[in-house]
């Protein structure tokens, strides 16, 4: 019983470390920095920015040292995704080696956020985001409640597994009249967002 307890610290680390490098890459991979004070696609002044690039060497380096730090990850993912390596980690590492493997795979990733340094995506958000994070569980908690709960019986471990885990969930969830501000405040500020003319549309 005890080794087998040993492996839930290591499980919960591979997973912490896998969730936060998605969501370190959503933020890289995110419309706006990519598009934000970007010109016209197509236009002269794109063109011109493009050739400028290919023929400044510090942006070459750049881009070497770029190709490097994906060419790490990929070739991490793919070489611990061959037959011959996960034979030899189950071999040795037995049922912890998905989370080695997702752990490496994270971890590859952590080295190419860092080399770029991007910061904390929560250092992003506005104080009253934060205020509002801490107030409620992570949306995903609703599908985990759903699945425990919607079942065509339940036995009395999933019983009371359901019930702690909502019970859990729920104790958690404290939001207050600030954070109905902040939330009708954002909504409203998308509706009207959704609600002005796309390009093209007024002409």
């Amino acid at each position: 019983m005890a080794p087998a307890l040993l492996l839930v610290p290591a499980a919960l680390a591979s997973f912490i470390l896998a969730f936060s490098t998605g969501v370190e890459f959503v933020r890289f991979t995110s419309l706006r920095p990519l598009l934000g004070g970007m010109p016209e696609p197509g236009g002269p002044d794109a063109l011109q920015g493009w050739l400028a690039a290919v023929q400044d060497p510090s942006i070459l380096a750049l881009l070497a040292w770029d190709l490097g730090l994906l060419l790490l990850f990929v070739g991490q993912h793919s070489l611990m995704a061959t037959e011959t390596v996960k034979a030899w980690m189950s071999r040795y590492f037995g049922v912890l080696q998905r989370s080695l493997y997702v752990a490496c795979t994270a971890l590859a990733l952590q080295v190419y956020y860092h080399v770029l340094g991007l910061g904390e995506p929560l250092a992003l958000k506005s104080p009253r985001a934060l205020r509002l994070f801490s107030h409620l569980r992570h949306p995903v908690c609703v599908e985990l409640l759903t699945v425990l709960w919607v079942v065509p019986t339940l036995s009395t471990d999933r019983l009371l597994l359901a019930f702690l885990l909502t019970l859990y969930l729920g104790m958690a969830h404290g939001l207050d009249q600030q954070d109905l501000r902040y939330l009708r405040a954002q909504l409203q500020r998308k509706l009207h967002l959704l609600s002005q003319p796309q390009e093209g549309e007024a002409e």
